[in-house]
């Protein structure tokens, strides 16, 4: 799905538009001029699928050249393994330092993937496994791809590893939010270990900091125009302590 002329839509779950398989987030897609960059690559039960969803908008599934991941939960990084089966091209994978680690453990329980399982969030058929990164990065280190200038932001809270990506697309700046916040300035907090209510209030007054036109969220709606109000919305919460809204 085409949102404007660089940037697409190419998979999306139950939680979102029902563009590909019902667990998959949201996977966005940039055109760089120096080939494609996903970031997120959705539960990996359907890889085929997102890359049907690239053809269907007159993109080139072997244009791919990177992946970068906001964390490691499955319905984010579970697609990294079958895309990379998928594809005859090279695909360098990028995440922050902790999501790194727990993807080169292709250890489910540091992902929280068992604890998911027990509450039913995922089938006891789904496995996920994890993958070598290509390319960690510290907190505010930025990669240049084509036109595309994409800083990596460690927004711990959702997960211990979570991050999100700041873009820069020639005059346009994007916020690739991933589970840190969504529309209307809600968060989802969980039941596991490494969910912290503090950690997420602290990403979002970081957020909220940032200049930003576009709106790109790991789940649900997403904005073109005028993106921050949803962070801002958060953010409200956030600086009188109180937890925002639970994302229905």
């Amino acid at each position: 799905m085409r949102l404007s002329p660089q940037i697409h839509l190419v998979a999306s779950g139950s939680m979102g538009i029902s563009l590909t398989d019902p667990y998959d987030c949201n996977c966005w897609l940039i055109e760089t001029g120096d080939g494609l960059v996903l970031f997120d690559s959705g539960a990996g039960r359907d890889a085929n699928e997102i890359l049907s969803e690239l053809s269907r908008t007159g993109l080139d599934p072997a244009d791919l050249r990177h992946i970068f991941l906001t964390h490691a939960h499955a319905d984010h990084s579970g697609g990294v393994a079958p895309l990379f089966a998928s594809l005859p091209q090279v695909v360098s994978l990028h995440a922050g330092w902790e999501a790194a680690s727990r993807m080169r453990s292709n250890d489910e329980t540091r992902i929280s993937l068992d604890t998911a399982r027990r509450f039913g969030v995922y089938p006891e058929s789904y496995r996920w496994h994890g993958a070598e990164v290509d390319d960690v990065l510290e907190d505010g280190e930025t990669r240049q791809i084509g036109s595309a200038t994409i800083e990596l932001l460690e927004t711990p809270g959702h997960s211990a590893d979570h991050c999100a990506y700041l873009v820069t697309l020639e005059e346009t700046r994007i916020l690739i939010s991933g589970d840190a916040v969504f529309a209307g300035g809600t968060v989802i907090l969980q039941d596991i270990a490494d969910c912290s209510v503090s950690a997420t209030l602290a990403s979002i007054r970081r957020l909220e900091a940032l200049s930003f036109e576009v709106f790109l969220p790991g789940h649900g709606l997403f904005a073109l125009r005028d993106g921050k109000r949803h962070v801002a919305k958060a953010a409200g919460f956030a600086q009188k302590g109180l937890a925002p809204p639970l994302l229905a």
